[in-house]
């Protein structure tokens, strides 16, 4: 009986040290596993971690790439612009052929050049004029221009002096026929200009003409003559300039025959 329950209690006492050992071993395997999992966590973030360090030296390398580029447009648009600006300073003169009035000729029709010297009435002088086969009206410079009212018209005084002329001032007062708008091409404004009736004489031409009245000052000639003036007078022969001299009043007929003449 005695040895009976010594052998039970060795019995209990191994199942029980059996227990244990294999509680002991499943808890070192769970440690095992949780260590090789923070393992990889590990290696996993220091992947990562190298990853995301790759990816900034490469955006890195990426934005001076783009800081290159940049510097190189930069040196092409200034290298362009030089040889744009070269360009335009080395552009040849192109010399624009005028429009000629195409209309028959015969013993009626006067020959006018590209210029020619232009009589005034209302004031006896002369001025040197270009004769414009692209303009419809006639210009004439006008500086200082006052408008005023003269038995219930308006009429416009101005100076007709040019650059070409001395400086003492050439007045000329006549009523406005009408009013005009030019747009100008600088700003895009328009401009209310005055237009006049004047008469002229060229060679043998003497008619009365309107003119636009217009600052010149700036340009080659006081006097612009458009087609209204000379069609179904004259032709236009643009590579001869001055074919007509300066009118010269005590050589001519008396201007008030001429007027009976015409009428």
């Amino acid at each position: 009986m005695m040895l009976f329950r010594c052998s039970l209690i060795s019995a209990l006492l191994l199942t029980m040290s059996g227990c244990t050992l294999t509680s002991q071993h499943q808890h070192q395997e769970t440690l095992d596993k949780i260590d090789h999992v923070a393992a990889q966590t590990n290696q996993q973030q220091q992947n990562l971690s190298a990853s995301l360090s790759n990816h900034d030296e490469a955006l890195s390398r990426l934005s001076d790439k783009i800081s290159a580029i940049e510097s190189q447009l930069k040196v092409m648009q200034r290298t362009q612009a030089k040889v744009y600006a070269n360009m335009a300073e080395a552009k040849p003169e192109v010399k624009v052929k005028e429009k000629v009035v195409r209309v028959p000729v015969n013993d009626d029709k006067v020959l006018l050049g590209a210029r020619e010297w232009v009589w005034f009435d209302a004031v006896e002088s002369t001025f040197q004029a270009r004769v414009d086969t692209g303009a419809e009206t006639s210009s004439l410079n006008a500086v200082e221009i006052q408008e005023f009212e003269r038995d219930g018209d308006t009429w416009v005084k101005f100076n007709v002096n040019h650059s070409e002329n001395n400086d003492e001032p050439v007045f000329m007062e006549m009523p406005v026929k009408r009013w005009v708008r030019i747009r100008q091409s600088s700003t895009d404004k328009t401009d209310r200009r005055p237009v006049v009736e004047a008469w002229v004489r060229v060679g043998s031409i003497h008619e009365k003409t309107q003119f636009t009245l217009a600052d010149r000052t700036n340009m080659e000639y006081p006097v612009l003559l458009g087609r209204e003036f000379f069609k179904d007078l004259a032709v236009v022969d643009v590579s001869q300039e001055h074919i007509h001299p300066k009118y010269e009043p005590e050589t001519q007929p008396d201007a008030s025959s001429n007027d009976a003449n015409q009428k």
